[in-house]
């Protein structure tokens, strides 16, 4: 039998000072304590390759 995942995917938003990295780290930790793993980040440009949105993805066991 395969092992069913729960998923998730946290979005964080260009601001004015840019991304706010001590938030994102928080939310990580904060998600990490309750056993979420980071499988892959999704950074979408638009123009000249500029980023105005960064997805995490993670996933952790489902519950049975």
């Amino acid at each position: 039998m395969s092992a069913l995942w729960e998923n998730k995917i946290l979005t964080y938003k260009l601001g004015w000072k840019g991304f706010d990295y001590e938030r994102i780290e928080d939310d990580l930790n904060e998600h990490g304590r309750e056993g979420w793993e980071v499988v892959q980040t999704i950074i979408p440009s638009v123009g000249s390759g500029q980023s105005l949105e960064v997805a995490v993805v993670m996933k952790r066991p489902a519950s049975p």
